[in-house]
């Protein structure tokens, strides 16, 4: 199959030059060789397919990181239950020695019955990250966060209720997408406590733990779907990921 998969939605298209997110070629047949090497520049990012698909999403997730974790610091697993992506997952390392090792040592590995194939992907998936959120970014809306939450608190003490609507209108600066953003997450917060919440709306894809920043990405189907759970939010409903947790579109 020619063209691309896009990691984040798992469209394929042809010209990978025409979209922000990285492309990467989902049919492991770019250059790979036998033992999951290809001719493209080594990364810490590795491409798995032909996972079980009849598994789901949160527990392929689950016993990924357990088989891969041996091999190094894992950064984050990217897999999704679109039918484009199933079968397959993006595990992204702190070094490019984790991911080598990784994929000499559990290539043809069986996992639910089946033997992964593991290569290198074409681009690193955390990159993604980097675009939507530059470090310099992610000061300053910190600053934003911060004193937006005390702001909250203190019109809470006087009985002001705060819609989802109103956090929304806040926040207009950043033009709607998406993508949702939630941020000063507590340490303890898993992918998984979050994909438990979000899942209850709808349109809802995946979620995006970034643990090293306590922050993660929510994305949905679309912008409606987006902005639907982004209304209905309340400080109340955010205060089990943390005090001053707060959900934002993500900017672009």
């Amino acid at each position: 199959m020619e063209g691309k998969i896009d990691e984040q939605t798992g469209d394929i298209n042809g010209n990978a030059e025409d979209s922000v997110v990285e492309k990467v070629d989902g049919t492991g047949t770019g250059g790979a060789t036998n033992d999951g090497t290809n001719d493209a520049e080594s990364t810490e990012t590795v491409y798995v397919n032909n996972l079980n698909d009849k598994v789901s999403v949160n527990k392929l997730k689950g016993e990924l990181e357990s088989v891969f974790q041996k091999y190094g610091k894992i950064i984050q697993i990217t897999a999704h239950k679109n039918l484009k992506m199933k079968g397959q997952a993006f595990v992204t390392f702190e070094n490019k020695t984790a991911s080598e090792a990784a994929i000499h040592g559990l290539q043809e590995h069986e996992l639910f019955g089946k033997p992964m194939h593991v290569e290198y992907a074409r681009s690193n998936s955390d990159n993604y990250y980097r675009d939507i959120l530059k470090d310099e970014e992610a000061i300053e809306i910190r600053k934003q966060l911060k004193m937006k939450a005390n702001e909250q608190a203190a019109g809470d003490a006087k009985g002001v209720k705060k819609s989802g609507v109103k956090k929304a209108q806040t926040w207009k600066a950043i033009p709607p997408n998406k993508i949702l953003l939630i941020q000063n997450l507590k340490p303890e917060i898993t992918n998984g406590d979050l994909l438990e919440f979000f899942e209850a709306y709808g349109g809802f894809i995946n979620s995006r733990l970034v643990k090293v920043r306590n922050l993660s990405f929510i994305e949905f189907e679309n912008e409606m779907s987006a902005t639907n759970c982004l209304e209905d939010l309340t400080k109340e409903k955010l205060e089990q990921f943390g005090t001053d947790a707060l959900v934002t579109y993500a900017k672009k």
